[in-house]
């Protein structure tokens, strides 16, 4: 099958008409290695910061203005907590934004092109005839010509 999904909605309809759960497996094949680079903006990342930072000085500040006694106005204590607050997560949103956008970070990821079912060589024919004889899976999710011409091999027989 082409998608996962199209892969797990197969197993399912095997599994409705009795095959063991246990001995269908969805393998990705034909695995392809794509890398890429990490881009968020450091505009976004800092703005994002400074924002949590804000909110954090103010629920700070709420916390100060309920519990301890200052000789500032609620008010003013909770303008100073926005402010600190708004300092502190810009530089924090800053920082972790330039470590993450380094030159260096590269992530690397496996993506498989297909989805192959697999299921034990004694239950192939089984999968076979239901996928074969099945009107309610005739929407493209399953390649007809891969299914007939399975033939047991020692992959199907030790995918279980």
């Amino acid at each position: 099958m082409s998608s996962f999904a199209d892969a797990r909605r197969t197993a399912e309809y095997l599994r409705s008409y009795g095959m063991d759960a246990a001995s269908l497996d969805i393998v990705g094949a034909g695995l392809r290695q794509a890398t890429r680079r990490p881009r968020i903006p450091v505009v976004r990342m800092t703005a994002a910061g400074a924002l949590q930072g804000a909110l954090l000085g103010i629920l700070a500040a709420v916390f100060v203005t309920l519990v301890a006694q200052t000789t500032l106005t609620s008010f003013a204590v909770v303008l100073w907590g926005f402010v600190y607050g708004l300092i502190v997560g810009t530089l924090w949103g800053l920082f972790r934004a330039l470590v993450r956008n380094r030159p260096d970070t590269i992530t690397t990821e496996i993506h498989p092109t297909r989805y192959e079912l697999r299921c034990p060589a004694d239950e192939l024919s089984v999968a076979q005839t239901l996928l074969a004889d099945a009107a309610d899976v005739d929407d493209g999710r399953v390649e007809r010509g891969v299914v007939a011409d399975a033939r047991p091999t020692e992959e199907h027989r030790d995918a279980a």
